[in-house]
């Protein structure tokens, strides 16, 4: 008799049996508070680690770009020594005794504790000094070189107690004390007579350069008739070119009073005085008061007889 046992290959196992009923239940999220804690614990530090990074690269931006607006004065100060020579040069003919005079400096002074533009303005502020330079050369030296002012007439003046004393006008009307001069460059000098000012002053003396150019090309081209040139009159010359009758006046032995126009050539104006003195040689020189080569393409001559011609 059979009994009530199982079937060969039955199964005792009732309700759905899928693969995910044979694997097991499946894990779920584990919401503990231990669980929630060490999630936020990671999240703290993540945020914490993140701020790092972006703190630090901040940091970096401004750092560099600090550094690269930073402006910052960087003394260099080469090694110095006590002054051991003053190297002195001129164009014209001031004597190294003349620069002790004027350049003073301390015993034991170092390079850099000379100061080059106080004594640049010093040599400056001397008449007969155009121009000057002064500049250290290491490791000892100091170089002065000065430029002089060409001389070009002489002026007769009086001293607080009367007393007669000669000074110096440079090409730029400058005046001075003329030093280291010998007498034979003093003695070709012609002597002047300053132009009087509305305010009844000589000075400033203008225009000059005009006057050296006239003398100038007159020794150049004329040596031999323009040597006796004693005295230049500026008394109707004030140096003003746009005023009409800009007259200067030459004085001489020969001549007593030789007339150019300062607005005029005077290459052409000297050629014309050449050919009056060579024409009156050849009658014999009779006296003469004044010669104007002032006019316009034309010169008078006035004798001393009272005749007057033209040329």
């Amino acid at each position: 008799m059979k009994g009530m046992g199982k079937e060969k290959g039955g199964t005792a196992a009732s309700g759905d049996q899928s693969w995910r009923q044979l694997a097991g239940p499946r894990k779920g999220r584990i919401n503990s508070p231990q669980a929630r804690k060490r999630r936020q614990l990671r999240l703290i530090k993540f945020v914490a680690g993140f701020l790092c990074v972006v703190a630090l690269v901040m940091s970096l931006v401004w750092g560099v770009m600090a550094l690269k607006d930073r402006k910052e004065t960087i003394q260099i100060k080469a090694p110095s020594k006590p002054i051991e020579r003053i190297l002195f040069d001129t164009n014209g003919l001031l004597p190294d005794s003349w620069l002790g005079s004027v350049v003073s400096l301390k015993a034991g002074m170092t390079m850099m504790e000379a100061d080059i533009y106080g004594l640049k303005q010093k040599l400056e502020a001397q008449g007969q000094v155009k121009s000057a330079t002064v500049e250290r050369v290491f490791p000892a030296d100091l170089r002065i070189v000065v430029e002089e002012r060409i001389p070009v007439l002489r002026l007769a003046v009086a001293d607080a107690s009367g007393k007669r004393r000669i000074r110096i006008v440079g090409e730029d009307g400058v005046v001075y004390d003329g030093v280291g001069y010998p007498k034979s460059t003093l003695k070709h000098l012609p002597f002047v007579l300053p132009y009087q000012h509305s305010d009844g002053s000589y000075f400033p003396m203008l225009g000059i350069e005009k006057v050296a150019e006239l003398l100038n090309l007159a020794r150049q081209e004329y040596p031999q008739q323009t040597r006796d040139w004693q005295v230049v009159s500026l008394a109707h010359y004030s140096g003003d070119l746009d005023l009409p009758g800009q007259v200067i006046e030459i004085r001489s032995a020969m001549v007593p009073r030789i007339l150019f126009s300062a607005s005029a050539d005077f290459g052409q104006q000297l050629d014309r005085l050449v050919y009056i003195l060579d024409y009156v040689a050849a009658r014999g020189n009779p006296s003469m008061e004044r010669i104007d080569l002032s006019l316009n393409g034309a010169a008078a001559v006035q004798f001393s007889s009272g005749r007057v011609g033209n040329f």
